[in-house]
């Protein structure tokens, strides 16, 4: 919407306005800003030179005078939280400015104050004003506009699915892995400089074509083997992009987009449609750009072809704070903006010219202290010489700024640099309670590497500690444990999860209680004489470990080593066993809701609010945060199920750091410690600055024999070539014409990697001086000759510099290692103490007093309250959560466990250590002997019974020895085809693991598609009736043994149309069916169980039941003439434990609702 604005009878200045909102005058530079004609132009603002204040006052003043309505503003940032700050910023001062304005008889144009979400900025990211582009206009191009947003982990299995199903050869030796981060670094390099894969592997042939058209000759083995390396990686490459070219059209085929996408599509959008830039360009007549050296090619190609031309654009930046040039910003796009949008004159024949849009500078510093600014100055200085660069002046203090500190600290450990630091920032920093006020402090660092001892010596110091970007959502702990929860309650194998469980701060299980439970799982759990297939037992068999938690040992037992669970033990297991199995029963649940539930079960809800470390406020951040990606999941995933999301949640967790943490403000009253990066456009008044060392900062090594060197993009698998970027000028290049003969070639090859280096530590010169210029007043600069490396590391010369040019008072210096020297770091042995105290942590002062003197006083006052005259109030619980008053631990406790395992102790001798290798010997002589066990466990699917009956010692084995299956066409195949069929239907529900459909789907020769696939099943006489049930989850209990199933389908029986109560079930089998009598009948066996599941979840007359394999791409249904009934399926079970399951109790006959079958999901009508 826009609004007409009448022109303003009294043209306001920069500084009237100012007055009128109360702000502080503007500076000459700020005034030239704020009151510059409407032309295109580039404003240089160095670091804390109040560009954002600038910026909104800009805007404020075209208003105020009506050269512009607020609607038609755009201002374009890099994060929705400076997008927030500017627009918030600017309609304060609007609304100060109509108040203002009135009191004093100030004429303003009409509706300078009323900002409402019709009449007010524009102001967005770059990505979110892409993706605006692309859903309005997609479809000029052929797109559909309301394409589903990929993440990084569903772009990664997409990937996935690209490479393992690739039939060609790659000619590579890069691990599956590799290839698939290959395919996703180069089709986002291509988004970024606008190239489709075909035309890339063109450049790149005709790259390789140069390199060999070098003049023959008889050349040097070692220097020319660089440039046979060369070619075979470029050829590497180009064979990647035809995987490149099926990942992009897979993407198409499922309407999908990733960021890359949206921002390129943008830019092919107002390139190829000149209509797209007219209409913004009248939507929008004053355009903002901020950070504008972090824009990647592809932005800049969209802003030109937009806004170019001699529309009033103005972009903001700073080159020297360029440092996201390693995720695709283009370093020179500060210095080109001149040229790619120029002012344009019109002369008075119409004729018309063009001439570089005109550069402005602020650059007072209105943060940093003179100190702090000198070295900030000194860092900076090699980045202003150079071509083509655009002027960046000294910054300058402001007006009373005072002197500031700078100090260094030279350590010989990183131990010692940590204790050094974490003293510096204690006589610094103070809370805002404190007298004098608050004083903010923060420890940066080049690598996240670097967080751990700055965090335990700051903690060790008795300072509040705030960890800012460790690990994404999915590394928080108390999202560990809600993960680990909906783990171990849908996935019965998940040891893992429940060890986490187990050891976690709610149950606290020490080591004693978890030998005893291993022993239960392992022996304890499986009847005298129970075997399966007479397969030897495991040291550990986590496949058993929910099934111990759920069914814990009986009072008085006692394992073969002689180890028994302790009363708190056994009580705490009881705990955890009631909390999952509530959560099983919750999984009819959508997925946010079951995701809630599990939280409350499992009492995280409380933990967090109780945490002293945290705010209330910001207590449930990361809950919040986590349940957020449930529901995000659950509205976009095609099949929002349980297990769909926990596969989901593990792909993110090695692809997307994890999932984004919450965006929240640091807080104020803790010390913060996190990356240079994430430090960007934050400010504190104490800055410490760690790992000044070669190597560190600068990550690339400065001080090596030959100068700093870089690959650039010689190596790689995902690396595009320089010379295919659209900011190819701009980087280092390889010049292959004029080489007379393969040496020069291979010198020319060693050059460019001296030219990468030296682009790379300037890059890295950029990130510390943006580490230098986020301190107000006091700064540290510190290093540590011995890190992990055998050999010493040598200082910073970003440091060297400094402290040569007199700018840093070096206050404590360790003497400089000699040549040859041990680390001294060698010698530490880390200690920990386990289990651990969740109210003692990294040496602070303990809780745990305080925390059972509050729960005492709460128990005094509970007791001084009349008893309630309904039932019994339960007996409150101490702060271990679940251990009954009076109850001990001392079989948990850590030192008697050290005691007890000897090896533990730190004056542990050899004898400890012999004796348990003579434990481990004994126990691997006895799986040697055949005399072990393995235990069957409790739970089994339908198809696990299947392959009991028809492979029992490959069955066995898998007990024993539980390992991820390895991929399978077949069971992607089988798994998308259900689905399919399931959306056939209308249907669509949970899904447990193991019970994936398809996924023991046999090969059927020629392995048709899924086109094929879903066409064979239209065919069958099944697509065309409608089902009584789809998809049904449900476990009945036969001969003491929980069956899991899962039913594709229930039609009334067709056979049988005038029985009433008949039905067929039907399971989708898209392999051929099996040849010989023996693999036919084990696989009946599924469809017995379906059988007995359905007769008895619907309380049929199992004679009315029957059941049918229909093998969809043969197009033959099969129904057994006879199927086994529980008698049978029994008797199968005994014979392979006689004495019975191995960890099921008398409670376990019925599973869910008390009648011996439970589903999560009952039948439909």
């Amino acid at each position: 919407m826009s609004t007409d604005v009448a022109p303003a009878a009294t043209r306001l200045s920069a500084l009237q306005i100012a007055r009128l909102v109360g702000q502080h005058p503007p500076t000459e530079e700020q005034r030239a800003v704020i009151e510059a004609p409407l032309l295109p132009s580039l404003v240089v603002a160095g670091a804390g030179s109040g560009k954002t204040e600038t910026m909104a006052a800009r805007v404020v003043w075209l208003v105020a005078n009506g050269l512009v309505a607020p609607e038609q503003v755009l201002g374009l940032t890099f994060t929705r939280k400076a997008a927030g700050e500017l627009s918030e910023r600017v309609r304060r001062r609007l609304r100060a400015l109509a108040r203002s304005a009135a009191a004093e008889g100030v004429e303003l144009p009409t509706g300078v104050g009323v900002v409402d979400e019709l009449a007010r900025p524009h102001v967005s990211t770059y990505h979110a004003y892409a993706a605006s582009l692309v859903s309005d206009h997609a479809l000029r191009l052929g797109v559909e506009p309301g394409a589903r947003l990929l993440g990084e982990a569903a772009q990664w299995q997409l990937a996935s699915q690209v490479v393992e199903s690739w039939a060609g050869d790659l000619e590579t030796s890069a691990a599956t892995s590799t290839v698939v981060e290959a395919v996703l670094s180069l089709s986002g390099a291509l988004d970024e400089h606008l190239l489709d894969p075909a035309g890339a592997r063109q450049g790149i042939e005709a790259i390789i074509a140069d390199l060999q058209a070098t003049p023959a000759g008889t050349p040097p083995r070692a220097p020319y083997a660089r440039v046979r390396d060369l070619v075979a990686s470029l050829g590497e490459r180009a064979r990647v992009l035809d995987l490149v070219a099926d990942y992009r059209a897979r993407k198409r085929a499922a309407d999908s987009l990733d960021f890359g996408d949206q921002v390129a599509l943008a830019a092919r959008i107002a390139r190829d449609v000149p209509e797209v830039g007219a209409g913004e360009r009248d939507r929008f007549r004053v355009v903002l750009l901020d950070e504008y050296q972090d824009t990647s090619y592809a932005q800049l190609v969209l802003l030109q072809a937009l806004f170019s031309g001699g529309h009033p654009v103005t972009a903001v930046g700073d080159p020297h704070q360029s440092i996201y040039g390693w995720r695709g910003a283009s370093p020179g796009g500060l210095a080109r903006f001149p040229a790619a949008f120029p002012v344009v004159v019109t002369a008075p024949d119409g004729t018309q010219a063009r001439r570089p849009a005109d550069v402005a500078q602020l650059s007072t510093s209105w943060r940093n202290d003179v100190a702090v600014l000198d070295a900030a100055n000194h860092v900076a200085a090699p980045l202003r010489t150079g071509a083509a660069r655009v002027e960046v002046p000294r910054l300058a203090p402001r007006p009373g700024a005072g002197q500031g500190t700078v100090q260094a600290v030279v350590a010989s450990t990183v131990e010692d640099e940590a204790e050094a630091v974490a003293a510096w920032v204690g006589r610094r920093w103070r809370p805002g309670h404190a007298p004098g006020g608050r004083r903010t402090a923060a420890v940066l660092c080049r690598k996240r590497s670097q967080f751990e001892p700055v965090r335990r010596a700051l903690r060790a110091a008795g300072l509040p500690v705030e960890v800012v970007g460790l690990g994404g959502l999915l590394a928080t702990p108390e999202v560990v444990d809600l993960v680990a929860v909906l783990q171990a309650a849908h996935d019965p194998t998940r040891g893992d999860a429940v060890v986490r469980l187990l050891t976690g701060a709610r149950t606290r299980l020490g080591a004693a209680d978890l030998h005893a439970l291993g022993d239960w799982a392992r022996q304890g759990a499986r009847p005298a004489g129970a075997r399966v297939a007479g397969v030897q037992a495991d040291v550990v068999d986590e496949r058993s470990l929910v099934d111990a938690v759920d069914d814990p040992p009986p009072p008085g037992w006692r394992s073969p080593a002689g180890r028994e669970l302790s009363a708190a033990g056994r009580h705490r297991l009881a705990e955890l066993a009631g909390v999952l199995r509530a959560v099983r029963a919750q999984q009819g649940l959508s997925l946010p809701e079951l995701v809630g539930e599990a939280e409350r079960l499992f009492g995280l809800d409380i933990e967090v609010q109780a945490r002293a470390d945290v705010t209330p406020g910001r207590a449930r951040a990361h809950l919040d945060a986590f349940a957020d990606v449930a529901a995000e999941f659950a509205r976009g995933a095609d099949r929002p199920t349980l297990g769909a999301f926990l596969a989901w949640l593990e792909a993110a967790d090695a692809r997307e750091d994890g999932l984004e943490l919450p965006v929240t403000e640091p807080d104020p009253d803790a010390v913060q410690v996190m990356t240079v990066h994430a430090a960007k456009g934050l400010e504190w008044d104490a800055v410490a600055v760690a790992g000044m060392v070669d190597g560190g900062l600068p990550a690339t090594a400065m001080l090596g024999k030959d100068g700093p060197k870089d690959s650039a993009w010689l190596t790689g698998l995902g690396v595009l070539p320089y010379p295919l970027r659209g900011d190819a000028d701009e980087l280092p290049l390889l010049a292959c014409a004029g080489a007379e003969s393969p040496k020069e070639l291979a010198d020319r090859v060693e050059q460019l990697r001296l030219d990468a280096g030296d682009h790379q530590v300037a890059e890295e010169r950029r990130l510390a001086y943006v580490a230098v210029t986020r301190a107000r007043e006091d700064l540290l600069l510190s290093a540590a000759y011995w890190g992990d490396p055998k050999a010493a590391r040598r200082l910073s010369p970003f440091l060297t510099d400094l402290v040569d040019a007199g700018l840093v008072d070096v206050v404590a210096r360790a003497d400089e290692p000699e040549p040859g020297a041990a680390n001294p770091r060698a010698a530490l042995t880390p200690a920990a103490t386990w289990p651990a105290d969740p109210f003692a942590v990294d040496g602070a002062a303990p809780r745990r007093d305080a925390v059972s003197a509050a729960a005492d006083a709460v128990r005094a006052a509970l007791a001084a309250v009349p008893a309630p005259d309904v039932g019994d109030v339960p007996a409150p619980r101490t702060p271990d959560r679940g251990l009954p008053e009076g109850g001990t631990n001392e079989r948990a406790d850590a030192a008697d466990v050290a005691d007890a395992a000897g090896v533990g102790r730190e004056d542990a001798g050899a004898e400890d250590w012999d004796a348990l290798a003579d434990r481990l010997l004994a126990e691997q002589a006895a799986r040697r002997r055949g005399d072990a066990r393995v235990a069957l466990p409790a739970h089994l699917s339908a198809s696990s019974l299947v392959r009991l009956d028809a492979q029992p010692e490959q069955f066995a084995l898998g007990l024993r020895r539980p390992v991820p299956r390895e991929p399978s066409p077949q069971a992607r195949r089988g798994t998308a085809f259900h689905a399919w069929v399931e959306s056939w239907y209308g249907r669509a529900t949970l899904v447990d693991v193991d019970d994936l459909p398809g996924a023991d789907d046999d090969v059927l020769p020629g392995d048709p598609d899924q086109a094929e696939l879903r066409a064979a099943f239209l065919r069958t006489p099944w697509a065309h009736r409608s089902p009584l049930a789809v998809e049904v989850d449900v476990e009945t209990t036969v001969g003491g043994y929980v069956l899991r199933s899962r039913i594709d389908a229930v039609f009334a029986d067709p056979d049988r149309p005038d029985v009433p109560g008949a039905v067929v079930v039907v399971d989708w089998k898209t392999g051929a069916p099996p040849r010989d009598t023996a693999a036919r009948a084990s696989r009946d066996l599924q469809l017995a169980v379906y059988r007995i599941a359905w007769a008895r979840l619907t309380g049929t007359d199992p004679e009315l039941v029957r059941a049918a394999f229909c093998y969809v791409g043969a197009g033959v249904t099969v129904v057994p003439d006879a199927l086994p009934g529980p008698e049978d399926v029994a008797r199968l079970l005994a014979a392979a434990a006689p004495d019975g399951p191995a960890a099921v109790g008398g409670s376990r006959a019925a599973v869910r609702d008390g009648s011996g079958t439970g589903a999560r999901r009952g039948p439909r009508p």
